[in-house]
């Protein structure tokens, strides 16, 4: 009988939904935002992000984008993200793929490796959040692409069943 007082309360923490052996000791969320640019008929220009954050005992945001544009390759000087609220100041630079690649950028930056990405989930969350092209196009020397966000994830704990 005293057996089963000592087995019980240690199969519940081996077990139970929040073990006290660190599974349910961080949170996640996530959020896609995207949008699309058709100037010319069959011609569509792109922009896509993807925000993960952890906070708790695993701690990180890590974003990655990716943006196409047919027309503009070869012409685009610099991308950068920004807020709609203030486009004068860059949040994040996004480097330019090689002129051999499809794409006008395409990457990914880590809080770990050191990139600022506070606030990046409310800007995007809120509709603000912007990729801007500057270009060697004079008809076209900024474009800017507007990013809605989809599936947007509040916190969750994953190993907490």
């Amino acid at each position: 009988m005293r057996l089963q007082w000592v087995l019980y309360p240690l199969f519940t923490l081996a077990f139970g939904s929040c073990s006290a052996f660190g599974s349910c000791s961080y949170e996640v969320r996530d959020l896609d935002a995207s949008t699309t640019i058709s100037e010319n008929v069959g011609v569509a220009d792109s922009a896509q992000i993807r925000l993960e954050e952890n906070r708790g005992s695993i701690n990180g945001t890590s974003m990655s984008w990716l943006v196409t544009a047919p027309t503009l390759k070869g012409h685009v000087l610099s991308a950068a993200f920004k807020d709609a609220a203030d486009l004068s100041t860059v949040r994040l630079d996004l480097l330019l793929a090689a002129s051999g690649r499809p794409e006008i950028t395409q990457g990914s930056a880590e809080t770990r490796s050191g990139a600022n990405l506070g606030g990046v989930h409310d800007i995007l969350a809120s509709g603000r959040g912007v990729i801007q092209l500057q270009t060697d196009d004079p008809s076209r020397p900024t474009v800017t692409f507007a990013l809605a966000a989809h599936n947007v994830g509040d916190w969750i704990r994953p190993n907490c069943y």
